[in-house]
């Protein structure tokens, strides 16, 4: 199998929950040909962070980063758009040593040039919708640009032979959204790389207890991209109780440009208790996890919350809105507590019932980590994702095109 896939983002240039997917599934599905024969992929990206054009993984897997046209941010769409056929012509130049037997594109950025190819190439399209431009602006479309991505979205779900979703709210979104039929929609969760957690040594986590939590107050923690969807305003307005309740707690907020939330915390007179650590790496998040008390993901719409993973995996106690996908991986008061999005009050609440029992927090920490382990390794996920590509090349191989 000759697999070329078309990703707008790949380490070391990653913004996003796609990013991660891509940067996890890729090294993994380039680990299986033992039992799956031979699998080679060709990985399509762009080169705004740097990093090598052409970089071997290993024998099977080849990344080519792309020069393209600088990213204006005030015309994402067109920008994204014009910059497809950089990867058309490219994809081209690469099928003439070997044609390719599937095309597999990461959400809507590179559906252009993934539908192109499938009908120059005759071969099956894959798509994998990470989130939907209706879902992010809770089932509306805001602009003209944002009607151009849902009208494209639509177009890559129905030009697609299969398409992956990372759970089965994402199944209902979609069929609703775009009448995707669902037979056509395929469930394969997101993971995670344990390894490559940042363990922190105890005397670190001595040091940043002391640093965050001087007088022992109980911490708190919110990481992600500071756009509305991810609720960090919710989480804002629910401080006025959660500190009347336990005026010692204090939150940390890891996210770039977080302080122009700053105001919001004058307005609500929590300001002293929130404090703005604006961008982190993966290694401080991943140590903030170990020392934290919570972390809470208040989000209005997740398809399904990598970070929640990562937080599970470093035994966090984790808080998480009950929406979406999210809302399939938090199980509450089984490896987490959920709560209703877009309320305070249900914030509040779950941080007490997670600082009056930490015998039951305890027993939930264990029941995250071992289902973690268990069900969202990047090996496991990789294998599903292999024995779909064959389905369909073995599909296409009897279809008339």
């Amino acid at each position: 199998m000759r697999i070329l896939v078309l990703s707008w983002e790949y380490p070391p240039y990653m913004v996003g929950g796609l990013g991660k997917h891509v940067a996890g599934l890729i090294p993994a599905l380039g680990e299986l040909q033992e039992h799956y024969g031979p699998l080679h992929l060709d990985i399509l990206t762009t080169r705004y962070a740097g990093g090598a054009p052409v970089e071997r993984l290993n024998e099977c897997v080849t990344i080519h980063r792309l020069e393209t046209d600088l990213f204006d941010p005030a015309n994402m769409y067109n920008t994204v758009i014009d910059n497809n056929h950089h990867f058309v012509d490219y994809a081209n130049q690469l099928a003439q040593d070997e044609p390719f037997d599937l095309i597999h594109v990461h959400d809507w950025l590179l559906g252009v040039a993934g539908v192109r190819l499938k009908y120059e190439h005759k071969i099956p399209l894959l798509v994998t919708m990470h989130a939907t431009e209706r879902g992010r602006h809770q089932g509306h479309v805001t602009n003209h640009d944002s009607s151009r991505i849902n009208g494209l979205e639509g177009q890559l779900c129905h030009e697609a032979w299969r398409v992956i979703v990372c759970s089965h709210f994402m199944t209902t979104e979609l069929h609703n959204y775009f009448g995707t039929p669902f037979d056509k929609l395929v469930v394969i969760p997101n993971g995670i790389d344990q390894d490559r957690l940042y363990i922190c040594p105890t005397h670190k986590q001595i040091e940043l207890r002391a640093q965050f939590a001087p007088n022992g107050e109980q911490l708190l923690f919110f990481v992600g991209r500071i756009v509305h969807e991810k609720g960090l305003h919710v989480l804002l307005r629910a401080m006025p109780g959660i500190l009347r309740a336990f005026p010692d707690t204090r939150l940390l907020v890891a996210g770039r440009n977080s302080r122009h939330l700053y105001p919001l915390t004058r307005e609500l007179g929590v300001d002293s208790a929130v404090q703005f650590l604006d961008y982190v790496t993966d290694q401080q998040r991943d140590w903030l996890y170990q020392v934290v008390d919570s972390a809470v993901f208040p989000s209005l719409y997740e398809p399904f919350g990598i970070v929640a993973l990562e937080a599970m995996a470093l035994d966090c106690n984790v808080i998480a809105s009950d929406v979406g996908g999210l809302g399939e991986v938090v199980k509450h008061e089984v490896n987490g507590l959920t709560v209703y999005p877009d309320d305070p009050p249900s914030i509040v609440w779950a941080v007490r019932r997670l600082f009056n029992d930490p015998g039951a927090a305890a027993v939930r920490r264990l029941q995250a980590h071992a289902q973690v382990s268990q069900q969202y390794s990047w090996h496991t996920i990789a294998q599903q994702t292999a024995t779909l590509y064959r389905s369909i090349i073995a599909e296409r191989k009897v279809a008339i095109w």
